[in-house]
This record gives C-alpha cells, structure tokens and sequence, in this order.
C-alpha cells in the first residue's frame, strides 16, 4: 500500500439535472477517479437522462446503473466496491450528493484536517467541511488546522478506507434520511471520530427553500413530503438503536426534528402533506419496519 493518499470519489444520482455533471467536473478537477451510481432513476431510457450520464462518462467518470431505485445506503455501497475493486492503492472514498459541487483544493483541505488532527493523536475516522454553503459549523472560526466534529452530512465527507474496513457499508434497510448519522454513530463506537476542515467549504443544496409571500425568504429549508415519513421512522429506528450509547445525541435529534417538523407546518406551505407523511413515518417506526416504504 501507498503512503500517498489516494483518494477517489462517489457520487450519488437520482433523477440528475444539469448539477451532476457540475459535480463530476468538480471532482475530476482534484481527483483522478469518479464513480456515479444512477440509482434506478425513473427516466433512465430518455434522451435527457441518458445524454447526462453519457457526458460524465465522456469527462472521465465511471457510470454504474441500479436497475431499480434502492437508496442512497445501497448506493454508496455499489460505488465504494466499485472503487475499492479497481485500486488496490486506494486510500479514501469522498461521498458525495449530484447537487454538491467542489470548490478548488477542498480535496488537499479534507486531508491536511485529517493529517494535522492524526499527529495529534486522534483517531480519525472521518473528515468534513467546515462550512456547508453559508451555515458554518460550530467552532470552526478560531483558526486551527481540524476541530473536533459532531454528526456530519453525507455529502463531502472524506472516508478513510480504514474506516470502511473497520465500520463496515452503510445500512441499506434505511434507504435515505439517517444513512450518515448511523454511520457516523458506529463508527464513534470503535473509537473512530469525526473532524472538521475549520477553512473548507462546500456547495450544496440542502432543500428547498420557504418563500413567504411577497418573497422573503426564510432562513431554513423544508424537503420533500415524502422524506418526512422516512426522517420520523429512521428517527425512531436509530433512537432504539444508538440511544442508549449516545443519549446526548438521541435527545438532541428529538428535538431538532420536532422543532423543525413545528416551524414548517406554521410556515410553510403542504404542512397537511408533511404532517401526514411524519405521522406516517413514526407509525412505520413503532412497527419496525425497514427498507423502502410500504403501501
């Protein structure tokens, strides 16, 4: 094995837009391999889908295709083997969304936090931004090379291959929403923790954003109907799963989504949606039940 890192990147599609090969150029710019995993995209066979993935191929991507949809856990699990299998050198696997873009030397940035935070006796498990857009993590603007970091998104996280090797893949069962945090919480388990590149930033979009009328824009975003029936379940499966080793973690997550599940039923518009499909997710969550949803 090298001590070179080498890193490689997957990136996660579904139904992509023009941002997927945004993402791929991005990347390409700083690392020499990409994988994309088009995730059973219901368009696949159209012109339009088909001429995106074509041009990520041309631009020196590797396009691998699920012959049905079956999450973003089953995905990253098909591009990191895809990976992993074709370098044997391979050092770390970058995770990322098809609307996430790299800003220059985020690559080299992820590595000197991960490098500095090593030789400072941490055992690292994982590396992310300090910044996601505009919203800047806790305790990243005092100055230092890493600082300590708490649950991370998926989207531009660095992952040693120790850490895949140790941790295991992600849990399919959980299809999206939770993917990251149980990963991040197992990991925590063997000892593995998460830190931050206090000066890194990333491009991406977290979900859409409430406009009120007249066009104010509040500072939050709201996702999909459907997400909410898989945060409220996921919620309650990880909760049963995680809780008693990470109350703190438990306690805050409850009252993260609660908050936020309030705040956009008084201000967002399709509260009666989001409210039927978080009931729906909980129901779902006491019954234990996994993988995509039923009915």
């Amino acid at each position: 094995m090298t001590t070179t890192p080498r890193p490689a990147a997957v990136i996660t599609a579904f139904r992509p837009g023009p941002s997927l090969v945004a993402a791929v150029r991005s990347v390409l710019g700083q690392l020499d391999r990409v994988v994309v995993v088009d995730d059973g995209s219901p368009d696949a066979g159209t012109a339009a889908h088909d001429d995106l993935l074509l041009e990520c191929s041309s631009l020196g991507a590797t396009v691998v295709h699920h012959g049905t949809n079956r999450g973003i856990g089953a995905a990253l699990n098909t591009g990191i083997r895809e990976v992993r299998g074709a370098d044997v050198d391979l050092t770390h696997v970058l995770t990322m969304d098809q609307d996430s873009e790299l800003p220059p030397d985020f690559v080299t940035g992820l590595l000197a936090a991960e490098r500095d935070a090593m030789a400072s006796g941490v055992m690292v498990g994982m590396t992310s931004p300090g910044a996601v857009d505009t919203v800047r993590r806790q305790g990243t603007d005092r100055g230092r090379a890493f600082e300590p970091g708490g649950e991370p998104i998926q989207s531009g996280l660095l992952l040693p291959v120790a850490t895949l090797e140790a941790v295991g893949e992600f849990d399919e069962s959980l299809v999206i929403d939770g993917v990251d945090t149980d990963y991040w919480l197992r990991a925590l388990d063997l000892g593995l923790a998460a830190v931050v590149a206090p000066g890194v930033s990333l491009s991406h979009r977290l979900g859409n954003p409430v406009v009120l009328p007249g066009g104010r824009q509040l500072p939050f975003v709201v996702a999909s109907e459907f997400r909410y029936h898989y945060q409220w379940r996921n919620l309650l499966r990880l909760v049963r799963r995680h809780g008693r080793r990470h109350p703190g973690w438990a306690a805050g997550a409850v009252v993260r989504a609660t908050r936020h599940l309030a705040i956009v039923t008084v201000l967002a518009p399709g509260r009666r949606g989001r409210l039927r499909e978080a009931a729906s997710g909980v129901r779902a969550g006491l019954r234990g039940e996994t993988g995509s949803r039923r009915g």
